[in-house]
């Protein structure tokens, strides 16, 4: 595996491991207590996209020598990093303004997943872990934006749900690509 798609995937492997453990966590907690996390809820995903933010900028900015679209690879970490101070700083941000939220993140994130997953085909036959971690993101969107007025424990279980799927994706992700690092046993 020489192509720039797989490189970058290889190097930022942790990234992908801490994502996704953040993810499950958040799902976890979200799924178990729904009725009770609404107003928590907030504060919560406010960090979460923070940090998914953070690491998601990180990982591209370490990348920017190699890849001329490392803007693009960013993009999902800075909408991240905005949307969780945002929903940090008021706290008593209405479920319908949290929905569109995080749509417009999921949509943003959707969309640089597939194209990672496309550039990522042409090094690596049959991956098709990272374009599933689009579709769902793109889905999650596209719900949010059609039914923002949601109720709360149904948005709670939405986002845990959507937590949880990403969170093992990302896993299976940093599995797959840290396995690459690993030289052929013989």
């Amino acid at each position: 595996m020489t192509g720039i798609a797989s490189t970058l995937f290889q190097r930022a492997w942790w990234s992908f491991l801490i994502k996704g453990l953040v993810a499950v966590g958040f799902g976890l907690v979200a799924l178990a207590w729904p009725g009770h996390i609404l107003a928590a809820l907030v504060t919560i995903f406010g960090v979460f996209l923070l940090l998914i933010g953070i690491v998601a900028t990180a990982g591209a900015l370490m990348h920017r020598r190699e890849s001329k679209n490392w803007v693009w690879l960013m993009a999902p970490g800075a909408v991240g990093i905005v949307a969780g101070i945002i929903t940090i700083a008021v706290p008593t941000i209405t479920t319908v303004i949290l929905a569109y939220l995080i749509g417009i993140w999921a949509l943003v994130n959707g969309a640089v997943e597939i194209y990672n997953a496309f550039k990522l085909r042409k090094d690596v036959a049959g991956e098709w872990v990272p374009f599933l971690v689009g579709v769902i993101s793109i889905v999650l969107g596209i719900i949010l934006f059609l039914t923002p007025r949601t109720a709360g424990a149904a948005l709670v279980r939405i986002i845990g749900l959507f937590a949880l799927a990403l969170g093992i994706l990302w896993l299976a992700i940093a599995y797959r690509t840290r396995r690459w690092h690993k030289p052929a046993e013989q």
